[in-house]
């Protein structure tokens, strides 16, 4: 958070843009200045870095695809006086855009919310505009490239300054000595501003004085007050909140210091118990220690008569697993006598069981060369089938091939028929010559003449079949030979299936002889299976006879290991009766031992709850100091929250004033307003009375402050010597009241002295319209022209901007604006 002199600083150095009004005493406002350990002249100081005299001068304007500005546009400004005229909208304000997007990238257009420079400027689209400022020369240009890439370049007496666009944009303000606003405050003056400063209220009248001198910044700075104000207001609530939680928590001191020292007190007490309880048990192990030898030698005795019980249940075991040897051997032996006697003719089984065993195997061999055989067989028949049923689906395909033709004459009898009328035709035509030769001789004439009947006769009957050849008559003829060759192949296929058919049938007749020989029935088969049963049965038992056998030596004679076990058991026995007998005498003492460690664990049990008590008191004692601690921290840091308190408190009394006070319309606004309006009046009156010829020549500009609302009153001598205010005035008048407090502004706003980028003497004033229409009379406007010439005394170039013909004829230098059909701005030089 910034400090208040910190802030201070930044609002005084921001109060440094306004120029120095000299010969004013302190007032409230520098009072404040000096309580945030400001200088009191803050205000009448500025710093700022020189710049050539001369000022911006423009020199020329070029401009394409830029607004209507289509094609390439040059625009000169040889003369000290230039006057561009043209209809409304035909692009004359566009060349004021066009210096400013040049200059600063800016426009009045894209000042509007939605409008962006791409509107404004086409892709390939560029403003050059060549200015003077002191003896050099500058050249800038700004546009966009072919894929609207954005791009500025700044050339110095014809020498290229390079620079990135921020870096260069920089420059060029630099070199032009203001930003933007400053620019266009400084130099132009538009119609709307003409209209406003006479029309307005008094208060818009205030906020068109504000813009115009740049002071709209401390409106800024009170916004960013207020803020501060609202902040520190919200801290005092979080710091109030903050202090009242801390003291509930402080106030839990008292209380948590009792419960402290109880909590001590109480844990006293329970140390107490513990150092009697160990006491206690100090004494009661002295005890227990003198009875340990007798406890010990009770100890082995009682080790002693366990072993010998453990010795006496082994001995109880193992005789018992004698028991149960015995009666096995005896069992085994049993079964070993039963299984020698099932097994004695094994051999002979499989003596019996490998002659069937061969016989059938072989009898197993013919028959699957047998199925393989009838499976040749029938797989020579389903490829037979197959392949026939292939041949009489393509015979009986061209079959119905034969049935779709158009005719039922083949190729040969085709030839056959063509070749018969050829030679009918020609018999006929014979005869005719041959009746004509032999006409004299009747007899044979009458019989050509009855050989051509038949002839002919003949030749209809050829005729009505030679009729029927077609194109069929060729396919039939290749679909017949088709059809004898495919009946050729199913003959031939079925000739080899059948001797194919007949070889195997031959085999098969050959194996079935060869198992008919071997002579094997079906009571053989069962009876090799009974064998095979038999034989497996048998080879169990004899494994089953080896193990019994084997099991028979491995467990020998077991009556001698049964007689020596009982030995042994009655020794152990007669061993426990003397050791229980022992025993008896340390039953009083051992009682005693015993009944003691009980007394002593019981008392190790109390000293354990003792100890986790006393444990949980000093837990609780130092979770109570911490806490004691804690609040006790948080009661210093109330001090110190307090004091931050008291601080922002401070604070926001001084912010508060700044608000209030300096930065508020009543503070430094009104204050500088109240300093330029002296001079602005006199300026104001000397150019009303040459507008008007002296008709008016007494100009009263004064801030007021009505109901907290603050505003300027502009009031004027009428014809009646009365003051009135500009309002009351006629429209004609009205504009040139207007525009006498507008050349006042403009000749002071040139007249500053360079301050930052905000202000800065300018050379070039461009005049947009200055509402010339509405001054009725020829010579009011005859007045105003002069003056704006009178104007050349501050500048060195003046432009106005008109659709008045008749104004521009007063101008050496003019510049038609015209608009073409398809809305392209065209400009043309008038001499």
């Amino acid at each position: 958070m910034k400090t208040l002199e910190s802030f201070t600083d930044d609002t005084t150095e921001k109060s440094k843009t306004f120029p120095s009004i000299p010969g004013k005493s302190k007032d409230f406002l520098e009072e404040k200045m000096e309580d945030s350990k400001k200088s009191p002249d803050s205000l009448e100081k500025t710093s700022h870095r020189s710049v050539p005299s001369a000022g911006f001068i423009i020199d020329t304007i070029e401009m394409r695809k830029f607004m209507r500005y289509i094609d390439k546009t040059t625009i000169d400004f040889p003369e000290k006086f230039t006057v561009i005229v043209g209809k409304t909208g035909s692009g004359k304000t566009t060349i004021l855009d066009a210096i400013t997007f040049a200059l600063y990238k800016s426009t009045s257009r894209t000042d509007l919310p939605g409008v962006k420079i791409e509107d404004v400027c086409k892709n390939d689209g560029y403003v050059k505009i060549c200015f003077y400022q002191g003896k050099n020369k500058y050249e800038v240009k700004r546009g966009l490239t072919n894929n609207g890439k954005s791009y500025v370049t700044l050339k110095m007496n014809d020498e290229i300054i390079p620079g990135s666009i921020p870096e260069t944009d920089e420059k060029i303000k630099n070199i032009v000595g203001l930003d933007y606003t400053g620019f266009r405050n400084s130099t132009f003056v538009r119609q709307e501003e003409m209209k406003q400063l006479g029309s307005e209220t008094g208060s818009e009248r205030l906020e068109i004085f504000q813009k115009l001198f740049r002071l709209e910044i401390f409106g800024k700075a009170q916004e960013k007050v207020a803020e501060k104000v609202k902040k520190i207001n919200l801290d005092l609530e979080r710091i109030t909140a903050v202090i009242e939680l801390k003291k509930e928590y402080v106030s839990e001191i008292p209380g948590k210091k009792k419960t402290l020292e109880e909590k001590k007190t109480e844990m006293g007490y329970e140390t107490i118990k513990l150092r009697m309880t160990e006491k206690m048990i100090e004494e009661k192990e002295k005890e227990l220690k003198e009875l340990l030898g007798k406890h010990e030698d009770f100890l082995k005795v009682e080790a002693n008569i366990e072993s010998a019980k453990k010795t006496l249940g082994n001995i109880d075991t193992r005789l018992e697993k004698a028991f149960m040897e015995e009666k096995k051997t005896k069992g085994i032996k049993d079964e070993v006598k039963s299984l020698e006697k099932e097994t004695k003719d094994a051999e002979m089984l499989r003596a019996e069981a490998d002659g069937l065993k061969e016989k059938i195997q072989k009898l197993h061999y013919f028959q699957n060369e047998k199925g393989i055989y009838e499976k040749q067989k029938k797989g020579l028949m389903d490829e037979y089938k197959k392949e026939a049923e292939r041949l009489l689906s393509r015979l009986r395909e061209k079959e119905k091939r034969i049935k779709g033709l158009r005719t039922e004459i083949d190729k040969d009898k085709a030839f056959s028929l063509l070749r018969t009328q050829g030679k009918l035709d020609e018999r006929i035509s014979r005869i005719e010559k041959e009746i004509e030769w032999l006409k004299d001789r009747l007899n044979i004439v009458e019989k050509l003449r009855e050989e051509q009947k038949t002839a002919k006769e003949n030749l209809r009957n050829i005729s009505e079949n030679v009729s029927n050849i077609n194109v069929d008559s060729f396919v039939l003829s290749e679909i017949e030979e088709e059809m004898a060759t495919i009946k050729k192949d199913l003959e031939k296929k079925e000739k080899d299936y059948k001797k194919k058919s007949s070889m195997l049938e031959e085999d098969m007749k050959n194996i079935e002889n060869k198992m008919s020989s071997l002579g094997v029935s079906d009571e053989e088969e069962k009876r090799l299976e009974k064998l095979r049963t038999l034989i497996s049965d048998i080879q169990k038992k004899k494994e089953i006879l080896e193990m019994k056998k084997k099991k028979m030596q491995e467990l020998g004679d077991v009556s001698k290991l049964v007689n020596d076990l009982k030995a042994q058991k009655e020794e152990v026995e007669e061993k426990i009766k003397n050791l229980s007998s022992k025993l008896n005498v340390f039953d009083e003492s051992e009682k005693r031992y015993i009944g003691i460690g009980e007394e002593i664990k019981k008392l190790q049990d109390k000293k354990m709850d003792l100890t986790n008590k006393i444990s949980g008191f000093k837990t609780g004692i130092k979770m109570l100091e911490k806490e004691i601690e804690g609040l006790e921290n948080i009661q210093k840091e109330i001090g110190e929250i307090e004091k931050k308190e008291k601080e922002l408190r401070k604070k926001l009394e001084a912010y508060s004033v700044l608000k209030e006070h300096v930065f508020h319309k009543k503070g430094i606004v009104m204050y500088a307003i109240n300093k330029l309006l002296p001079h602005l009046e006199t300026e104001a009156s000397k150019n009303l009375s040459e507008l008007t010829d002296s008709r008016f020549n007494n100009v009263k500009i004064e801030t007021y402050e009505e109901n907290k609302k603050y505003g300027v009153n502009i009031n004027v001598v009428g014809p009646d010597t009365l003051w009135h205010d500009v309002q009351e005035f006629s429209g004609g008048e009205r504009t040139q009241i207007n525009a006498a407090l507008r050349f006042a502004i403009a000749k002071e706003l040139s007249s500053l002295p360079q301050v930052g980028k905000t202000y800065g003497r300018m050379k070039t004033l461009f005049i947009d319209e200055g509402d010339i229409g509405s001054l009725d009379p020829e010579i009011s406007r005859e007045l105003f022209v002069k003056k704006l010439f009178d104007m050349g005394k501050f500048f060195e170039k003046i432009i106005l901007i008109t659709h008045l013909t008749e104004v521009s004829e007063k101008f050496p230098s003019r510049i038609q604006i015209n608009m073409t059909a398809n809305g392209e701005s065209r400009v043309e030089v008038m001499k």
